[in-house]
């Protein structure tokens, strides 16, 4: 075969594996979209960075394997290789992975959960019932009290004492 027919058939079968790693990457992300909820907006940025990126892929498939001319071969390969795949394996990736992931790391933050609304409901309780008593006993009334005197007094003392401060070094800089 001659070395251009031998190219062509590279560019060809290269095409064909990009489209493949293209639908094989949408369908992690639909993956994804399934086990994360998203918003409209969030959907519409994850399509754009795809398409930006698949962009990318096909620009430097065409500019390495091509020369960066656009051919009928390249884009029908790439077109073949997602249908290939969507075809194939793509029909139940989508599924089997997500079932996998919800039974194994699924069923683990599921767990998780569980445990960390339990412990949030007593330590919630446990924070009410001290919080009852400390009123009570009239010690958070005096906390506040406290805590309002020293957020404000402490803050004006320190705002006057370093304004007296600017005015002693611009009296003392005027002789």
């Amino acid at each position: 075969m001659s070395e251009a027919i031998i190219a062509d058939l590279d560019l060809w079968l290269a095409s064909i594996a990009t489209g493949i790693c293209m639908a094989f990457a949408y369908d992690v992300l639909r993956l994804f979209r399934r086990l994360v909820p998203h918003g409209r907006f969030a959907v519409d940025v994850e399509d754009l960075l795809y398409w930006t990126i698949c962009f990318f892929v096909s620009f430097v498939l065409l500019y390495y394997g091509n020369n960066g001319v656009i051919r009928f071969v390249a884009v029908f390969g790439a077109a073949l290789g997602m249908l290939l795949y969507v075809v194939t394996v793509g029909r139940i990736f989508v599924k089997v992975g997500y079932f996998l992931i919800n039974k194994t790391i699924g069923s683990v933050f599921r767990f998780l959960g569980k445990i960390l609304r339990k412990l949030y409901k007593i330590i919630s309780a446990i924070g009410r019932k001290n919080k009852e008593i400390l009123k009570k006993v009239g010690i958070i009334t005096k906390i506040q009290k406290i805590w309002r005197y020293l957020l404000t007094h402490c803050f004006f003392y320190n705002t006057m004492k370093k304004n007296q401060n600017i005015g002693k070094r611009d009296n003392r800089g005027g002789s």
